[in-house]
């Protein structure tokens, strides 16, 4: 009798544990569009997974089969690196604070230029009572082109609000990885060249002479190019005790301002990087450079750049080679000169300083802690010049 009731005890436990019970083969688990973890099974029922309770028929995937899940896919960069989403996501906040700076340089700009043409236009009013013609004359042109001034400022200042606006939709819907996405399929692309719109058009274009090439001082053929000497010196000191030694002047590599930046800034580049080498004791090589933004407020959009953080340096015959940085940076605000300076150490192998002084450069990707950005190089010889000097 008493085993009677141990096995009735044993079975009343089985059918409290397997009554509710969903049967479970086959089974996956996937995250939906709402970012809820479901269960769903292979005759495309699915229930919540804290939840026992199987999801209605009519909200599964129009398809048929499964419940829409979440699928991100991210545009590869070239050189085999991957963005991560939180890459992705570090970068569109970082645009969306240059932004926010344009739109505040822009909102500046316009005040300015309204109450100047404001004062000027009390001026003439004042000259024109006090019966001063020429005053008047004077002030005239000037107010003519204050409002032209005006006029720009404010077209400068609504172009900023939109663009703010936009990079603001991006980071708080999440849309950061389809916008990288459609930014990468344009780099692809390329620009798109115009054509011609009718026939007409087509056969009148070919009755034009062809544009003469221009040929600079005559065929380069059996010419030998004259390159600038590289910047080399032995007479720098090393800066601190058993520190490398630098082997070259400091030389400009590159300069980027961003395109939101650019009306605000007077012709003055927004980033401007400066590069030397120096050799140790042992023999090890290092490429250095210092990154100076034109505005302190950099710390806060670019972050500073990791121990072993990359510098991606991509070759115009579409090799590259990455460098990693030796020591952590930060930016050191200059408030005499409203800048901010990143000083960065790179370890040069043998191998790279060997392709680098036969190669030239196309672009670079510096990795800051708030996400990659790919800067144009256009003096394309300058680390050759400077690896010349090792």
């Amino acid at each position: 009798m008493q085993s009677v009731g141990k096995l009735s005890l044993v079975l009343l436990v089985l059918l409290f544990w397997a009554g509710p019970q969903v049967q479970c083969y086959g089974q996956e688990l996937r995250t939906n569009a709402s970012g809820e973890q479901i269960i769903v099974y292979p005759d495309g029922s699915a229930r919540y997974f804290n939840d026992l309770s199987l999801i209605e028929a009519q909200q599964k995937d129009s398809a048929g089969a499964a419940y829409p899940v979440v699928k991100v896919v991210i545009e590869p960069l070239s050189g085999g690196i991957d963005p991560t989403e939180a890459d992705l996501k570090a970068i569109a906040e970082r645009k969306l604070q240059l932004a926010r700076e344009a739109e505040t340089l822009a909102r500046t700009r316009a005040s300015a230029a309204l109450n100047n043409r404001l004062a000027l236009e009390q001026e003439l009013a004042a000259a024109r009572a006090a019966g001063r013609s020429a005053d008047a004359t004077a002030l005239q042109r000037r107010l003519q082109l204050t409002r032209q001034v005006a006029a720009a400022a404010l077209t400068e200042r609504t172009a900023a609000e939109q663009r703010a606006a936009a990079a603001n939709v991006i980071v708080s819907e999440g849309r950061y990885v389809d916008a990288y996405n459609e930014a990468r399929r344009k780099e692809r692309e390329g620009p798109v060249a115009p054509k011609p719109s009718n026939r007409t058009e087509k056969d009148l274009k070919m009755l034009f002479p062809a544009a003469p090439a221009f040929s600079g001082f005559g065929a380069a053929v059996g010419r030998n190019p004259v390159r600038e000497p590289a910047p080399c010196t032995n007479s720098l000191p090393a800066p601190r005790a058993n520190a490398p030694r630098p082997v070259s002047y400091p030389a400009l590599f590159f300069t980027h301002t961003d395109e939101n930046l650019r009306p605000f800034l007077d012709g003055k580049e927004y980033l401007r990087a400066n590069a030397w080498t120096s050799r140790d004791e042992r023999g090890n090589r290092y490429l250095h450079v210092r990154y100076t933004f034109a505005n302190p407020n950099a710390v806060t959009s670019y972050g500073y750049l990791a121990k072993n953080s990359s510098l991606s340096l991509h070759l115009l015959n579409g090799r590259h080679l990455s460098l990693q940085a030796a020591q952590e940076a930060v930016g050191i605000i200059d408030h005499s000169r409203r800048e901010v300076n990143y000083n960065v150490t790179y370890l040069l192998p043998r191998g790279a300083a060997a392709e680098l002084r036969n190669q030239a450069l196309d672009y670079v990707r510096v990795f800051w802690s708030s996400g990659f950005e790919q800067y144009e190089v256009y003096q394309v010889e300058a680390l050759r010049r400077l690896v010349e000097c090792l």
